[in-house]
Parts: structure tokens; sequence; C-alpha cells
């Protein structure tokens, strides 16, 4: 067994070689130095490409809005801003509207929260449910009860149980799927964009020469192709690589959950990082991390990519608090995208893409105004106007 007085004289060597290191590493804080118009590996976009968005003008038309509807939303977890995001922006739409409508907190799925909020919403005999966040194989039974009382159940970023990565093999699809964008309509297609363009972001900031620190959401499908976006992206960079991905699942999330033990063990241990991708904008602003990379004085030497643009991760970004650019992706968008598939499929209409898509936000591009989450420039992308007219609402 080692002695006390050895151990500490580890630990105190350990932190002066990081501390060389951090004062020894070039600021990579922001992608200031990097050309916006140079490809820094062949397939990745260019930064001028990430700033400029995947992202297109709503359906202009539509069926009339059917009125007077009763819909229930189950949320991952209103504690989380990720997940309370797409609930608070369909409330005020169905205010709007004149739908009746309730959230349901599920609450990370502590507690088997999810299957009992799923069936709590299916006792309320709606005229849909929509859930945000939870993938089908995590309530298999509530939505096969869905399915035999005749309620759809409309998914917001959520893998169906048809989906090929499903363990055991893929079953029945038992999500009406909202169809995100053209170019990527599933769930599966987004998440998987959303890590591409996280890497590519990367890449592109330490042109070409990224190591990368990643967490890794191993609590549903969501993670699994969210990483696959940034291991595809990556692979066409010759110099960069991961270092180390930090894996977890809801109940390890937190201030001082498990999650941040084991991401402040690896900072820790990879002095050599130069750069972080982040799931979502949660694990940089309420699980803390963003916090940890700044205490260890680690901020100015990171490029560190989030990904959602909820107004608390842009606010990281304007005080370079360990946050250095976030894919935004528009919640009130979702909701209203999600108010458009319930209404056309009561209709009886053919579901379509909604334009939802992703654009980087760093410094320099793209913020919204202080404390607001990110949307579409208007103009000239007018949501509300434009799904009020398709739906014959002035």
């Amino acid at each position: 067994m080692l002695s006390p007085k050895y151990v500490a004289r580890s630990q105190c060597a350990l932190a002066f070689a990081v501390g060389l290191f951090v004062a020894a590493t070039p600021t990579l804080s922001s992608a200031a130095d990097a050309d916006p118009t140079k490809t820094y590996a062949e397939g990745i976009p260019t930064l001028e490409q990430l700033y400029a968005s995947s992202e297109y003008a709503p359906p202009a038309t539509g069926p009339k809005l059917q009125p007077g509807k009763n819909i229930i939303f189950l949320s991952c977890g209103q504690a989380s801003v990720g997940c309370a995001g797409p609930a608070l922006a369909m409330e005020k739409i169905a205010k709007l509207v004149g739908w009746n409508y309730k959230i349901i907190d599920g609450e990370f799925g502590v507690n088997d929260r999810y299957n009992s909020g799923m069936r709590q919403a299916i006792a309320a005999k709606p005229d849909a449910i929509v859930e945000h966040g939870i993938s089908c194989t995590q309530i298999p039974q509530p939505l096969r009860e869905a399915k035999e009382a005749g309620i759809p159940v409309i998914s917001i970023q959520s893998l169906d149980c048809d989906d090929p990565k499903t363990a055991g093999g893929p079953s029945e699809a038992l999500y009406v799927q909202m169809q995100f964008n053209k170019d990527f309509k599933s769930a599966a297609e987004f998440f998987y964009q959303a890590g591409f363009t996280q890497a590519s972001y990367l890449i592109n900031a330490t042109q070409g020469h990224a190591v990368i620190i990643r967490d890794k959401y191993t609590g549903s499908l969501q993670g699994d192709y969210q990483t696959a976006g940034q291991d595809a992206a990556l692979a066409k960079c010759s110099d960069c690589k991961v270092v180390a991905s930090v894996e977890w699942v809801a109940s390890e999330a937190g201030p001082s959950g498990v999650l941040n033990q084991k991401f402040s063990t690896t900072l820790v241990r990879h002095p050599e990082a130069n750069a972080v991708l982040l799931t979502y904008d949660s694990v940089a602003t309420s699980y803390g991390i963003s916090k940890m990379i700044q205490d260890a004085g680690r901020a100015d030497s990171m490029i560190v990519v989030g990904g959602e643009g909820y107004g608390p991760a842009q606010q990281l970004i304007r005080d370079r608090a360990g946050l250095t650019a976030d894919v935004g992706q528009s919640s009130e968008w979702m909701a209203w995208g999600a108010v458009d598939t319930m209404n056309r499929l009561f209709n009886g209409q053919p579901l379509v893409p909604q334009g939802i898509g992703y654009r980087v936000i760093d410094a320099s591009h793209n913020l919204s105004s202080e404390g607001q989450d990110y949307s579409p420039p208007n103009p000239p992308i007018d949501l509300e106007g434009t799904y009020l007219k398709s739906w014959g609402i002035k």
C-alpha cells in the first residue's frame, strides 16, 4: 500500500504537470484564427457554411386547423432546459389556437415515471399525446396501450421501436414521427446530423488538429446516433482524435452527479486535449461541465461545443465561460412542427418535412438577443405567421 506522503507528492506532481501543459497550450477558445472559407478536411463543411444553417421555411400550405383538440405533452424532464423547451413552447401555441393542453413531467424516467406518465396521459383520453426525448424502447407497453385506445403518440426527437439499432432487433413502429427536414427527416437522422455538425465545427476551429474529450449519453439511441455523426466527421480529419468518451445516463447527471465526477477525472487525465464535445446544453449549464472547464483554467485553451442553443448556453458563449459554440436548433420550431403534424393527422393528410435544421452559434455568429433561446431569424423565417396562415388563421 502506498504511503499517504507518496500519494500526496504524486498528486502535487500531476497537478504541476497539468498546470505546465495548460500554461503552454496556445489559446484555442474561439474559431477566430481559422479561415471561415477554408476546408480543413475533405468532406467537412466550412465554418461559413456551418454558420449559414440547414434550415428552410416551414410548409406554407396545409389543412385548416381542427378546433378544440385536447393534447397532452409527456416531457422527458422539465428540470432540464432541453426537455422543457418544446413543452413550454407548445403551451403558448395551444393557447394561441384554442387547444386544451397539459404537460406531464416524465422526470427523466426516475421511479418508472416515463411509463406511469404515458399511462396517466392515456387515461385522460386526449385526441393526441406528444412526447419528447423518450425512446419507444423505454415505454413500449404503454405505447401499445395508446395504440389500442386509438390515441396517436407524436414523437419529437425520439427513436421508434422499428429503429435498426434497437436492442434485440427492430419491432413495430409505435410513434407518429414528426419530419424535421427534407434532408434528414427522422429523429435518427436529425441526431446524426447534430453530431456531424458539432464535430465539423471542432475540426475547423482547431484547424484540423482536434484532440477531444466528449460526453456520450447512453440512456437512449439518440446518443448513439449523435456519436455516430461525430465519428463520421472526425474520420475525415487525419490529425483529429477522441482521447476519452465519458458515458452517462440521466440518473448520473446533475451538479454533483456521477457524470461530473467522471468528467473531472477525465479532464485531469488528458491535459493534451484542446477540444470538448457536449451532447446537450444542460451538460454545459445545469450539470456544470462548462464551469468545471473554467475552474480548471482551461476555458482559454479549449474549443467546447454544445448542442441546442438555449439562452443559458448562449450566455456562457458570450462570457467565454467554458463554452465556445452551440449547434442551435429551435425548440419553438419543433413545437410548431409537432402541432402541424397533429393537424395533418387529424385531417387525414400526409405528413411533410417542417424545415427544422441547425445553425452554428459562436461569439461572433448567430447569437440570439440576450436571455433568449435560439430561434431562426425573422425575417426570413416567420414561424408564427407562416404556420397560422397555412392553417387558415389570420
